[in-house]
């Protein structure tokens, strides 16, 4: 379903739901989801560092995709828009050794604001520590302030090189964060991760979803692979959202506004539970997870728009117990393509 008639749904829902009494907070779930998916956009990240903190390839990383014969490229000094295998990302890497790093990070501002910022320090040059903080506390004031502050991730890359276990990373890292703490430096608890073992790049992921915007966070956990129960969470705040409006769909005395209406906002739920994993929604997809429910699970969709439709017409009650089949059958249709699509 493209995003257009997945708008043109909700819309229509809206519609339904100005006819019924008390339903304010079903319409904030109904613009929590067009937040969500409908005024999405690719994360906004950018890495200060020096040239050697592998940037690039802790991007790679992240996003776990295989070498390709065209290579992701992160051009320096400017935005770049990737799209790689389904990951949409905005990534702007700036060398604060360059002579024009303040320039080109004004000029990038210009174009984009930030939604995330990595301040990236090898272990082996823990030397430079105090000229790379000073560089990134001298151009992030650059960045306007908005309704919420901008968060910086610092990161100690390359952590499988730092001594011989658990112990000396944590050292290392203690020793980043006090200096950080003295510069003044208004950062997150830094990081210790590494682009070629994988050592800390789930929680990094898990943590950039927390603190990326809300329109941003779909497409961020489609990239960022690794961030599994984060795309799981967001999966369910999709499927209770929707079973919600279905609950409302339901109490409206209207028969057949089930089949009009549940029908593409379910279609919509389980696209958008697609998308999220990575999937494209096609004929191949749809029939995969179908096959996953079996005959019964198929049947049943069908016996409870039947079970609606009929409640509909009974007198008093009946828009209650249409309301109850409506919002059991959405949840159970979504956490089944949870369970397919997020669980494997």
């Amino acid at each position: 379903m493209s995003d257009r008639a997945k708008e043109v749904t909700l819309d229509q829902l809206v519609r339904v739901l100005d006819q019924v009494p008390l339903v304010s907070s079903i319409k904030n779930d109904l613009s929590g989801l067009r937040s969500l998916l409908y005024r999405r956009r690719p994360p906004r990240i950018a890495a200060l560092g020096l040239a050697s903190s592998g940037r690039s390839t802790l991007l790679r990383s992240l996003i776990e995709r295989r070498q390709v014969r065209d290579p992701l490229h992160a051009d320096h000094g400017q935005w770049v828009h990737l799209e790689h295998e389904g990951a949409k990302v905005h990534w702007l890497e700036i060398d604060l050794d360059d002579t024009a790093a303040r320039s080109q990070w004004k000029a990038a501002l210009e174009k984009e604001l930030p939604d995330l910022v990595f301040v990236t320090f090898e272990p082996n040059n823990l030397d430079d520590v105090g000229r790379i903080i000073a560089r990134a506390k001298s151009i992030l004031p650059d960045v306007p302030e908005g309704s919420d502050p901008l968060r910086v991730f610092p990161l100690l890359t390359h952590s499988d090189l730092i001594g011989r276990g658990e112990a000396d990373v944590g050292a290392a890292r203690n020793r980043l964060e006090a200096k950080l703490r003295d510069s003044g430096l208004v950062a997150d608890p830094p990081r210790a991760v590494s682009a070629i073992s994988g050592e800390g790049l789930e929680g990094l992921s898990e943590a950039m979803i927390l603190a990326l915007p809300e329109e941003t966070r779909l497409e961020a956990a489609r990239a960022l692979t690794r961030a599994r129960e984060a795309r799981i969470r967001i999966g369910n705040e999709i499927v209770q959202a929707c079973t919600a409006v279905s609950v409302t769909v339901g109490l409206t005395p209207i028969p057949l506004s089930d089949m009009v209406l549940l029908g593409p906002l379910q279609a919509m739920m389980v696209s958008s539970l697609a998308y999220l994993s990575g999937r494209t929604w096609g004929k191949k997809t749809v029939a995969e997870w179908l096959g996953s429910l079996g005959v019964v699970g198929g049947l049943g969709m069908g016996l409870r728009f039947s079970a609606q439709t009929i409640a509909k017409l009974v007198p008093g009650a009946g828009s209650v117990v249409s309301a109850g089949v409506a919002g059991a059958g959405t949840t159970a249709m979504g956490q089944s393509a949870i369970k397919y699509f997020l669980r494997g």
